[in-house]
C-alpha cells in the first residue's frame, strides 16, 4: 500500500520527512516491486533518529506490515526475524520459548533492522552492541533482487551496519542463548571523584551498567545496575557514595518511574529488565533531542573530566512550556 506522505515526523518531533510517498508493503514480493520500479527508495524504521538520513526525494518504505516471521533454530541457537519487527515483540516471543538475546537497547520500541543498521548499543562492559548478534541478513537490492549474506562472507560486517545504503533489510538472523533472569538496582548520587577514580570497577560491577548525570554538582545522579542471575549481588548501602533508590526511578529527575522496567532488585526475565523502558509506555518526556559521542574506552575518564569542566555551559537546562497568554508587550 502506498500513500501520500502527510505530516510524518521522527521520534523526537524535530524533523518532518519530505518524501512525497510512503509505502507499507504487505509482502517481500511487493517490496521488491516497489524498489525495482522506483527511482529513489529508502527504508523508514521506528524513526529514532534526529536528522534526515532516512529521508528521500522518492518513496519511503516502512516494513511494519510484514509478518514478524519469528523462527527459532534451537540446534544452531539463532532466531530469524523480519527487519521491521520491534525488539520488544521479538524479546517477548523469545522469552516465551525459553531463549534470550545477549543485549537490548534502552528502548524496546525500535525495529531490529533499524537498530542493527545503525549499530545501536546496549550496555555492559562485556556485551557487544546489537549488531554484534547478527549471524545473517537478507536485503532487497536496487534492482529488486534479494541478497542473502552470512557471518564470514566477504564484507559481511560492513553490510550489517549499512545505514540503509546497500538495500532494504527484510530479514535478520541473530544469535540467541538460553533465557536468564536479571535484577535491576538503581543507586543515587554517586560521588563524582569516586566514579572517576573507580570507573572500570563501576562499569564492570554488573552485567549492564548505565550512569545518568546532568553534569552539575558533585554527584552522578543515578547508576542503573542490571545483575544477571547468578552474578554477585551489588546491593549495598554505599555504592561509591551512592545510596539505593527506595522507589522506581526515571533517568530524568522528577519524572515518574512507572514507565521504566522493574527495579528495586527484584529479579525477572531479561526481556523485562535489560531495556530501561517498558514496551507498553511512551519512553520520551516531551520532544527530546539527543546526540552521542563514541570514543575509545581508554579515553573515557578524560572525556568525563572534560565534560564536567563544561558544566557551566551545558547546565542548567532551560525548559519552555506553551502558554495561551499574549506576550505582555502586546497587551498594553
Amino acid at each position: 500500500m502506498t500513500d501520500q506522505l502527510v505530516a510524518e515526523r521522527n521520534w523526537a518531533g524535530n524533523y518532518s520527512y519530505q518524501a512525497p510517498q510512503l509505502a507499507h508493503p504487505a509482502s517481500v514480493e511487493e517490496l521488491q516491486g516497489l524498489v525495482a520500479g522506483g527511482q529513489k527508495v529508502r527504508a523508514l524504521g521506528t524513526r529514532h533518529s534526529f536528522n534526515s538520513i532516512a529521508d528521500t526525494a522518492g518513496t519511503l518504505v516502512v516494513l511494519d506490515q510484514l509478518d514478524p516471521g519469528i523462527s527459532v533454530d534451537a540446534a544452531n541457537m539463532t532466531v530469524t526475524v523480519s527487519g521491521g519487527t520491534r525488539y520488544g515483540t521479538l524479546a517477548a516471543e523469545l522469552q516465551r520459548q525459553g531463549f534470550a538475546l545477549h543485549n537490548l537497547a534502552s528502548l524496546p520500541h525500535i525495529s531490529v533492522a533499524g537498530a542493527v543498521s545503525t549499530a545501536t548499543h546496549g550496555s555492559g562492559d562485556a556485551n557487544g552492541n546489537l549488531a554484534s548478534a547478527v549471524a545473517g541478513l537478507e536485503l532487497v537490492t536496487a534492482d529488486g533482487g534479494i541478497l542473502s549474506v552470512r557471518r564470514g562472507d566477504e564484507d559481511f560486517d560492513g553490510m550489517v551496519v549499512g545505514l540503509g545504503a546497500l538495500g532494504i533489510v527484510t530479514k535478520l538472523t541473530l544469535d540467541i542463548q538460553p533465557t536468564f533472569d536479571v535484577a535491576q538496582s538503581v543507586f543515587e548520587n554517586l560521588n563524582w571523584d569516586l566514579v572517576l577514580e573507580n570507573f572500570d570497577q563501576i562499569t564492570s560491577s554488573a552485567y549492564s551498567v548505565s550512569l545518568f548525570t546532568d553534569w552539575s554538582g558533585d554527584t552522578v545522579g543515578q547508576a542503573w545496575l542490571k545483575r544477571r542471575g547468578g552474578d554477585a549481588d551489588p546491593e549495598t548501602s554505599d555504592f561509591f557514595g551512592g545510596t539505593p533508590a527506595t522507589e522506581a526511578r526515571h533517568p530524568l529527575p522528577g519524572v515518574s518511574g512507572s514507565n521504566c522496567t522493574q527495579q528495586l532488585g527484584m529479579a525477572g526475565p531479561w526481556s523485562d529488565r535489560l531495556a530501561h523502558f517498558r514496551m507498553e509506555f511512551t519512553p520520551s518526556q516531551g520532544d527530546e533531542l539527543q546526540s552521542e559521542y563514541l570514543i575509545p574506552r581508554e579515553h573515557a575518564v578524560d572525556a568525563l573530566r572534560t565534560m564536567r569542566r563544561l558544566s557551566d555551559v551545558v547546565t542548567p537546562c532551560c525548559w519552555l512550556a506553551k502558554s495561551a497568554r499574549w506576550p505582555p508587550t502586546s497587551s498594553g
